[in-house]
């Protein structure tokens, strides 16, 4: 054995979701240690970095999950402010975002402005003249026009991960989980790296992991992971005046993170489990951004890499104290895993304090009725 750490609560995850969690605790005086698992493919390292509630709810889902979104938005100033961060070294920032109606979809996205009102989301629709007066790098054949949604947020995920990693006094334990022992009171975890770290309790945050490090505890965590490949690139800076999300195939959107540095995605690929890039995908990708900004065909692409997000069957995270209230489940997030990160964490300590945490978490329940998974073809 290499080392034995007790505490409190371990956290199986060492992602945004996992970090975050950690950090709260801590901050309520609950000792913990964060186990990792691998970090090939890890959402927090891959994902663009939206905040977007506006643009990831539509109105089939239940009004909850709005709220949970939106928690995590307005959430995000109080949390970096908590650890001390700055808002720049992390790259968060108020931004508009222009949900554009492509001409390559057959129906159209204006329908959506009306539950976006009844919500409260800042919004208008935007002809193509008025979408290419905000954005003149766009071109106008090849859209009929956008919904310019205000008052939503990007942040730069691998500097919030890289923060957290650096900033937590928490121990974090790398290797995996490999074995559970539990004798009713406490937990005690064995790590690929030969660690034991014995808890009372456990937060499983293990992202696209979860279904797997669940069957450890007896637990099913049906979650699948769901292949995105991102594409980062440099170019003219300032060519967009907000966050240009394009709701066909996976999503697209284009990001710029810092002055001309381009973050451009993504796909949904739900039977290739290797974190790789393909060239089917990277090109369709690569087509669409040309196709709507054609100055991004003189871009250099710097940079392509894929993740894995944890999505359920009705695309709902689970957020529940389940197992004799030892045992938070944390997983499921999908696309709004960087979102709904800082939120969670609050939300798993309070879970685990007994303490209300001011929203409604029945629709997020572990065990809820799911509908098998049907989504198995490719999209970009």
């Amino acid at each position: 054995m290499n080392g034995y750490t007790q505490v409190d609560t371990a956290v199986v995850g060492d992602g945004l979701i996992g970090l975050s969690t950690a950090v709260q605790l801590e901050r309520r005086g609950i000792s913990t240690a964060v186990i990792g698992g691998p970090a090939e493919g890890q959402a927090s390292h891959a994902a663009v970095g939206m905040l977007t509630p506006a643009c990831e709810y539509d109105p089939w889902m239940p009004g909850e999950f709005y709220d949970l979104l939106k928690a995590g938005l307005d959430h995000y100033p109080r949390f970096l402010e908590e650890l001390g961060l700055a808002p720049e070294e992390v790259g968060h920032r108020p931004t508009d975002f222009t949900l554009l109606d492509l001409a390559e979809r057959e129906e159209s996205l204006r329908e959506r402005i009306g539950w976006m009102e009844k919500l409260g989301i800042t919004c208008d629709w935007l002809g193509r003249a008025e979408v290419c007066e905000r954005e003149p790098a766009l071109t106008p054949v090849a859209f009929h026009g956008a919904i310019r949604i205000g008052n939503e947020a990007v942040v730069n995920p691998r500097a919030l991960l890289g923060a957290l990693r650096a900033g937590t006094g928490v121990p974090l334990l790398g290797g995996g989980l490999v074995r559970v022992a539990d004798d009713g009171a406490r937990f005690r975890l064995t790590t690929g790296e030969g660690d034991d770290v014995v808890a009372e309790r456990v937060v499983l945050a293990a992202g696209a992991w979860s279904g797997t490090v669940g069957r450890m505890f007896d637990l099913d965590v049906p979650v699948c992971p769901v292949k995105g490949q991102i594409i980062r690139l440099s170019g003219e800076p300032g060519l967009i005046d907000s966050v240009i999300f394009m709701p066909s195939g996976g999503c697209g959107s284009v990001v710029e993170r810092s002055p001309g540095e381009y973050v451009v995605g993504t796909s949904e690929e739900y039977l290739r489990p290797t974190a790789d890039n393909t060239a089917g995908v990277i090109g369709a990708i690569l087509h669409r951004l040309c196709t709507v900004i054609p100055a991004a065909a003189e871009w250099r692409i710097e940079e392509t890499w894929s993740g894995f997000r944890p999505m359920t069957s009705d695309e709902l995270p689970v957020l529940d104290l389940v197992h004799d209230d030892r045992i938070v489940v944390a997983t499921g997030h999908h696309r709004n895993g960087v979102l709904l990160a800082p939120v969670t964490g609050r939300v798993v300590a309070d879970l685990l304090e007994g303490t209300d945490p001011g929203l409604d978490l029945s629709r997020f329940a572990h065990g809820r009725p799911l509908r098998p998974h049907t989504r198995f073809a490719t999209k970009y």
